[in-house]
């Protein structure tokens, strides 16, 4: 699977991180990646963001990550799906949470593709779990310290 990572936001170069996000969503997707298909990943700024809420999902509001799918008949070959995140809400949750905004952007790749694998956070457990798998992923690409 092709896995395309697109900065439309500025940001440090730091965060231009594509080595460790491509992988970090390969790692999530699992036994549902492909071998054909196309998953981008779209590093957004807030104003994006809250249009894409607004436009797909009928929200007026920012989001951290949006996920989109796409299961066309005969998908094996066609794209799978977009991630969108938002840099200046993962900065935001990275200081709330006390930890690096590198860490919280790979977080956020693993939980949007997590959310194309199949995974669901609709209730507390499950967004605990969901949370917790993401975060491990993340941990696996990035030599997790409070800094980074």
């Amino acid at each position: 699977m092709q896995i395309n990572v697109f900065y439309n936001a500025p940001l440090p170069r730091y965060y231009r991180a594509t080595s460790k996000y491509k992988p970090a969503a390969n790692a999530a997707l699992g036994v549902f990646k492909r071998k054909k298909g196309e998953l981008n990943i779209i590093i957004v700024n807030r104003r994006q963001m809250r249009r894409i809420n607004k436009q797909f999902l009928n929200h007026d509001y920012v989001t951290d990550v949006i996920s989109f799918g796409y299961d066309f008949s005969g998908a094996d070959g066609e794209p799978f799906g977009d991630i969108f995140i938002c840099f200046e809400q993962a900065k935001k949750q990275a200081k709330e949470q006390k930890h690096g905004a590198l860490f919280e952007m790979l977080t956020l790749a693993a939980h949007g593709a997590l959310h194309l694998a199949g995974y669901d956070d609709n209730t507390d457990k499950l967004r605990a779990a969901m949370n917790k798998k993401a975060e491990q992923i993340a941990k696996r690409f990035l030599k997790y310290d409070n800094n980074t």
